[in-house]
């Protein structure tokens, strides 16, 4: 979608904002590569969470992982408005679950950096108690919620990228297949193994999206 001005002309302060959310994409997902090979490998294992929350590793990557939110939440808005006029109400939707489930993202990854890590160095003891019910307390059901949402958001927005082709399909697929590949990669790998592999898949379907917008906004 091109935005026209008052005679007729192309806008170009359209295709520069396309470009600008292009780059944003690819920023996101390479961050979301090079976070989960080179930092959560590294948090600390078989210690309470307290001393997790106040390692140097968990601080570095919540605040790159609020980053890339940041990016993914930005580039979402370019991916939408390249296909908005055949999207249609399915791909409003799916923009918008996608969208909110970034903003939820960025939030969640903020109050790590900031709120988690210092209730951890003032009262450390209330980050390692259980759960109320079960093992599954209600900060366990909020990053539960946002989880869900930004997967299924950007599955969502992928699946209509796919459909409608104007985009690579091959990019929308990647992405898909990394938000499958991250748990099920989890259960037959370690855990965070199974992360790596999963989030590498998954940030090179953001980056070729990225890179696929990128291209499509210097020629369309």
């Amino acid at each position: 979608m091109t935005l026209l001005s008052r005679d007729g002309d192309r806008a170009p302060y359209n295709r520069t904002f396309i470009r600008w959310t292009a780059a944003a994409l690819i920023c996101g997902g390479a961050l979301t590569v090079l976070i989960n090979a080179t930092l959560s490998p590294f948090l600390p294992e078989g210690v309470p969470f307290s001393v997790t929350a106040m390692s140097s590793v968990f601080f570095w990557r919540q605040a790159a992982s609020a980053l890339a939110a940041a990016l993914l939440l930005f580039g979402s808005v370019g991916l939408y408005l390249r296909q908005a006029d055949r999207a249609g109400r399915a791909g409003a939707a799916a923009f918008a679950a996608a969208f909110i489930g970034s903003a939820l993202l960025l939030g969640n990854e903020w109050s790590q950096v900031f709120d988690v890590r210092d209730l951890a160095m003032r009262m450390p003891a209330a980050l390692n108690l259980p759960p109320p019910m079960h093992g599954f307390g209600l900060s366990d059901l909020g990053a539960l919620i946002v989880l869900s949402v930004f997967t299924l958001g950007w599955i969502a927005l992928a699946a209509v990228t796919a459909r409608l082709a104007i985009l690579s399909r091959g990019a929308a697929i990647m992405l898909i297949a990394g938000s499958f590949a991250i748990p099920l990669s989890s259960v037959v790998l370690h855990p965070r193994w199974g992360a790596v592999l999963g989030n590498a898949i998954l940030g090179s379907g953001f980056c070729w999206l990225g890179y696929s917008l990128l291209g499509n906004s210097q020629h369309g």
